[in-house]
């Protein structure tokens, strides 16, 4: 059976000190945020949300003046403690939208991109430096959960190119039944590795193209297959 998505959104929006200067409205978040002209550098939103399985980290900034960088940092499941993200470091100028709202105004749009392996929540935070390298702001925590992703994580085979063994290392998430095949350029089948119900963990598998006689030099898949997922990967043998 297949399953749904399912997604949770937190949305974090800081209210502004300062003189009056007005209201601004974000498409991300209809609620208004009372800000100032005299505002440099503070964050409004700072939001996730879910597209074809990839987690779209967004926020945004008004009059950055003091800002150098960003750094994302996302909790350790099993740790609870948060981490940075790889190439989870933005500089001030990567936004992607730069909107003058009203005069003395400038809104700065980010965007990030995560691309979660499992299904699960997650949580992330956002902390701004200066050129000095000093913490400006930490933002509070948002979460985000989503089911339906995969239930396994697949590597490429290890060698590759390989002559004639090769190792296929994969770890299942939840208990499942598997089939790992493998399969010629045109797709005909060659051999099947595992085809098994199996317990979550991390699984090593040899696949010896020297018990297939008629295999020679060239390009071949091997597709790994839960009740949730699919994914195929190439590698060559090379003699």
């Amino acid at each position: 059976m297949g399953k749904f998505l399912l997604v949770l959104v937190l949305f974090v929006n800081i209210a502004l000190a300062g003189e009056p200067g007005g209201f601004i409205t974000d498409p991300d978040d209809p609620k208004p945020v009372d800000i100032s002209k005299d505002s440099t550098d503070a964050l409004t939103v700072f939001s996730a949300r879910i597209k074809d399985k990839t987690i779209y980290i967004n926020w945004r900034i008004v009059n950055i003046k003091d800002i150098s960088y960003f750094e994302l940092y996302k909790m350790n499941s099993r740790s609870k403690e948060y981490e940075k993200m790889e190439d989870g470091k933005i500089k001030q100028d990567d936004y992607f939208e730069k909107t003058e709202t009203s005069p003395g105004v400038t809104l700065y749009k980010f965007d990030f991109e995560d691309k979660p392996e499992r299904d699960g929540v997650y949580y992330y935070k956002l902390k701004a430096y200066n050129a000095a390298g000093q913490k400006l702001f930490e933002s509070d925590e948002i979460k985000i959960g989503v089911t339906g992703i995969r239930n396994f994580k697949l590597d490429q085979n290890n060698p590759n190119p390989f002559n004639p063994t090769t190792i296929i290392k994969y770890e299942l998430f939840e208990a499942s039944f598997v089939k790992l095949k493998v399969f010629d350029l045109i797709g005909k089948e060659i051999a099947t590795l595992v085809e098994s119900n199996q317990a979550p963990g991390t699984y090593s598998i040899e696949f010896d193209a020297s018990k297939y006689s008629s295999l020679t030099s060239g390009i071949y898949f091997y597709k790994l297959e839960t009740e949730v997922s699919t994914e195929v990967r190439k590698m060559i043998l090379t003699k």
